[in-house]
């Protein structure tokens, strides 16, 4: 994508937050990074290391591309989110739908998949917070800042 949907300008707002709460540092994950744009926005935030990883080889190398062409520190891999573990980090943004989203909380819930310490998760539509929020929740995440746009709903949960 280019950075232009609803649900990316959401989590780039809720970036922003965490960057203004002096809370850009550590690690970043971007969990289906598309073109890159959220890692290469955290990376230049202040986040380091940053990794994205999607399971399109064109989004790697979009992403990778884009890295570069910002002179952005992030690192792009391809991983299969519904079968491999992603990258691990204190801070994460998923910017992917429901489909997706819940079964990586219910992975977090049973320890396959690290529990970030922040996570970012849009690319829900409103209908399905309660839904996604509930799963996170047994993961162990709370959400604490939530935006909404038109059709989509962003939150910022913290551990």
């Amino acid at each position: 994508g280019t950075g232009a949907h609803a649900t990316t300008r959401c989590c780039l707002e809720l970036l922003l937050a965490l960057a203004d709460g002096g809370r850009a540092s550590g690690a970043f994950a971007d969990w289906g990074t598309g073109s890159g744009v959220l890692a290469v926005a955290a990376s230049r935030l202040g986040w380091a290391p940053v990794a994205g990883c999607d399971h399109e080889p064109a989004a790697v190398e979009a992403a990778a591309g884009n890295a570069a062409a910002n002179a952005a520190a992030v690192s792009v891999a391809r991983v299969n989110l519904r079968e491999e573990v992603p990258p691990s980090a204190p801070t994460v943004v998923a910017n992917l739908t429901s489909p997706l989203l819940v079964p990586l909380a219910g992975r977090m819930a049973r320890g396959e998949i690290a529990v970030p310490d922040r996570m970012i998760v849009s690319g829900l539509l409103m209908s399905e917070r309660d839904r996604v929020r509930s799963a996170y929740a047994a993961a162990g995440l709370v959400v604490e800042d939530q935006i909404e746009s038109g059709d989509w709903a962003a939150f910022s949960m913290r551990r």
